[in-house]
């Protein structure tokens, strides 16, 4: 079995070619990496191994064993933010920053409004006029 990623005859370096099995390897090595104490940040195991981040994205599309880690790897750093978070062992600043950026988190309220986006008071004026009481009462004529 091949240990190395280089395809060539080269020292280093990735290889001019993702084979399925290579891809499923670094799947192994993936899954492997999450189960460390010092893992946080899975982008670190990219840098651990001298990959480009954007590629764990297309291996997940080219290969499924690959696509099954790398969505565990999303659900396993989220989990591991939002618990290191409400345990205080890390800044609560940078993980509300973290999380609003990668898993689409807020903490504003959003109102929803019904009515005439060209017109917002049409509502208030209806209200007024009395013609929304026919909304309500529609059944008694």
């Amino acid at each position: 079995m091949q240990t190395s990623l280089n395809s060539g005859s080269e020292i280093g370096g990735r290889p001019k070619e993702w084979t399925d099995s290579l891809i499923e390897e670094m799947a192994d090595k993936f899954d492997t990496w999450m189960q460390r104490p010092d893992s946080i940040w899975y982008e670190d195991f990219c840098l651990e191994e001298g990959i480009d981040a954007d590629l764990l994205s297309k291996w997940a599309k080219l290969n499924t064993k690959f696509s099954g880690v790398y969505r565990k790897s999303k659900m396993w750093q989220k989990s591991k933010l939002v618990k290191g978070g409400l345990l205080n062992l890390y800044n609560s600043s940078f993980t509300k920053f973290v999380m609003s950026n990668t898993c689409g988190w807020t903490d504003r309220q959003e109102t929803k409004v019904s009515g005439d986006a060209a017109n917002p008071l049409a509502f208030l004026m209806q209200k007024v006029d009395g013609s929304t009481k026919d909304l309500v009462n529609e059944t008694e004529s």
